[in-house]
């Protein structure tokens, strides 16, 4: 028998403050309430199991300074077997049960993979990328007693500031070739803003094709809340949103600190302070944590913000 590993018995901090500063949203109310209810799956066992540790703060201000101008050329699925062929989508493979084979030179090999329900090996590559058929034939040809444990994936990984994130991560845990259990996650977006934008549902799209316009969506909210630079100069400047260390409470907040400039003039520095109130109101759970393919929880977003006559532009770095 197959269980599903979600932790149906943990409140959502979703569910608990879903009616706390909605008046934040406006018309995007009711759009707010679907979110809350898409999003309360918890990763309670896959968190505990493997996602121990978080990127702190200063590790996250540090990776701006170094990565913000950083063109990368490499694969965000470079080192790791691949689930090229599914449904859903690709993922990266964190875990896999290649790994722990007995024998070398399979231990050795990225996988390449299908999902359809449960995960199947259809590629063998050596380091040097060259398809290995006699071992895949070998090892699809056995009573696949090798297809054991936990299998851990993250679903479209995309580079960011240095790390290498997707907020959709998945377990399967096998017994000898058994499906004993899954998580599950029923929503494809990486918050809040991400999901009000989308007026349609996109069967194709991935989390990652929201976010720009989920940034602006949160610009043109700031915007009503705070009037623009009509007769003073457009401003910019970047900053980092990140949730606060959680107290006694479930409850999880918001904030912002400001990246560049580093010295910011007194009309920029009045633009950050309005929209570090406006973060710091936004309702609990309303941006979903990253997940990076160290095995880290990373709950930052990077932005650039430009504020002129038109308005508040919000950019994601992404």
């Amino acid at each position: 028998m197959m269980i599903l590993l979600t932790s149906l018995s943990v409140s959502s901090a979703f569910g608990q403050y879903k009616d706390e500063n909605l008046l934040l949203f406006g018309n995007f109310n009711e759009k707010w309430e679907v979110y809350c209810q898409r999003s309360s799956t918890d990763f309670v066992l896959l968190n505990r199991n493997h996602f121990k540790d978080s990127v702190s703060v200063q590790e996250m201000k540090d990776a701006f300074y170094k990565f913000k101008n950083v063109s990368v050329s490499k694969s965000a699925y470079t080192g790791f077997d691949s689930v090229r062929y599914c449904p859903l989508g690709e993922s990266v493979m964190l875990i896999s049960p290649l790994r722990d084979h007995s024998q070398k030179k399979i231990a050795e090999c990225r996988g390449v993979w299908s999902w359809a329900g449960r995960f199947r090996l259809v590629q063998l590559l050596n380091q040097k990328g060259m398809p290995q058929e006699d071992l895949l034939a070998k090892l699809n040809n056995a009573n696949k007693k090798w297809l054991q444990g936990e299998i851990v994936t993250l679903r479209s990984p995309r580079h960011y500031m240095g790390f290498v994130v997707s907020p959709l991560p998945y377990m399967e845990i096998y017994q000898d070739a058994n499906l004993l259990g899954r998580t599950i996650y029923h929503s494809n977006y990486a918050d809040f803003f991400s999901y009000a934008q989308c007026s349609r549902i996109i069967l194709d799209g991935e989390w990652h094709s929201s976010v720009r316009a989920g940034a602006r969506l949160l610009g043109s909210m700031i915007g009503i809340n705070y009037s623009s630079n009509v007769t003073k100069p457009e401003k910019t400047f970047s900053v980092l949103l990140y949730e606060k260390s959680k107290s006694k409470s479930s409850r999880i907040t918001y904030t912002l600190e400001l990246l560049s400039p580093e010295n910011p003039d007194a009309e920029t520095k009045q633009l950050f302070e309005n929209m570090k109130n406006f973060v710091e109101q936004i309702p609990s759970g309303a941006f979903k944590p990253y997940y990076t393919t160290d095995f880290r929880i990373m709950t930052g977003r990077y932005y650039r913000v430009t504020v002129n006559k038109c308005g508040w532009l919000v950019e994601d770095y992404l």
